[in-house]
């Protein structure tokens, strides 16, 4: 398989004169740029976040100082669903693989995927690479360590009242200096507009690292898991538990009870006559003098927990429709059409005449 797909990815780079007929690929038996057809997957990208809150050395005088009374006063973390996706993307069908023999046609510039499923015909274009390393993302939310802007008589108080009393007049010094700046009456103004917002962001900076010590801190970690579903012909599937959510842990696996579990329904519309075992045996005989692609069939798929739908709706899957031909006259030596396949069903999105 492994040889198979570094074929594909040599092939991916040659620009192609091809005749339209096509034959099924047989290893080493026909000449020609050989191309795939693909079965579709779905794809569900669900991501969640961890929020963590943190009390503040001082979270008590929040109310007495700072005329806070939300302070923060017990550390606690949760996780939460913020956000589902739901994609497809083709996966190579090794049945449906067939070779375009090279001749007199305008049928050039076969672009395959890395995986050799087809993308276009006498289309320029770069495929996009999307690159995910799986690790969680933090929110942009860093802590500041609050001791670095703490006066000398600050550090030298003898308890935690104290401390805390001349922190408040600290931030209190600092909104003031801020407020001076923008109304342009301090008397070491910044020179210019671009010194003075440099000057506002390290006071902003000061002014939260203090503050988060009476009124605590909020850090948020974002992370994503993807599912993988691939659809048969005739599926019809009701409440299967795809994976389990627990507020504590995050994603857990499917068989874990710890965690919510987060069900979906996949039913075959069957929006595709299907041909009959003998029908096809008979396409399989006869020459194919064409571009192969295919028209998919559509399931109906609902994602969703006990007392939550998170998504519904209809999605095009290759494997559940049927195969058929581009005609050769559109890649005559009069012709030369431009041919845009979807990837992850094999159907035609566009074909444009020249």
């Amino acid at each position: 398989m492994k040889k198979l797909l570094l074929f594909f990815a040599a092939l991916a780079t040659l620009p192609v004169l091809a005749q339209t007929e096509v034959n099924t690929f047989f290893p080493g038996t026909n000449e020609g740029i050989t191309y795939c057809l693909p079965d579709t997957r779905i794809e569900i990208t669900v991501s969640a976040a961890c929020i963590t809150y943190t009390p503040g050395e001082f979270n008590r005088y929040a109310e007495r100082y700072l005329r806070v009374n939300n302070a923060i006063t017990e550390a606690a973390s949760h996780w939460e669903m913020t956000d589902v996706n739901v994609t497809t993307t083709g996966k190579p069908n090794a049945e449906k693989m067939y070779t375009v023999r090279l001749n007199n046609s305008t049928a050039c510039n076969i672009n395959l995927c890395q995986n050799g499923i087809i993308r276009s015909i006498n289309v320029k274009e770069e495929e996009k690479a999307v690159q995910n390393d799986g690790t969680d993302t933090p929110a942009g939310n860093s802590h500041i360590d609050a001791t670095q802007y703490m006066t000398e008589e600050m550090l030298q108080a003898t308890s935690t009242a104290k401390l805390a009393e001349l922190t408040a007049k600290e931030i209190y010094i600092i909104r003031e200096s801020k407020l001076a700046i923008t109304r342009g009456q301090s008397e070491n103004m910044p020179k210019d507009g671009q010194s003075m917002q440099l000057v506002l962001n390290e006071l902003d900076r000061q002014e939260k690292a203090l503050t988060e010590l009476f009124i605590g801190r909020t850090d948020t970690i974002y992370s994503s898991c993807k599912y993988i579903i691939e659809p048969t012909m005739g599926c019809d599937i009701t409440k299967e538990v795809l994976f389990r959510f627990s507020r504590k842990l995050g994603f857990v696996d499917k068989n874990n009870l710890a965690g919510e579990p987060v069900y979906y329904n996949i039913r075959d519309t069957k929006s595709v006559y299907i041909p009959t075992t003998e029908e096809l045996e008979k396409k399989k005989v006869l020459k194919k003098e064409g571009i192969c692609y295919n028209i998919p069939g559509k399931v109906d798929f609902t994602l969703f927990t006990g007392n939550r739908n998170l998504y519904t709706g209809e999605i095009p899957v290759a494997q559940l429709g049927v195969t058929e031909i581009l005609s050769k006259e559109l890649f005559n030596r009069k012709v030369a059409t431009k041919v845009l396949f979807n990837t992850a069903t094999g159907g035609v999105i566009s074909i444009e005449k020249q």
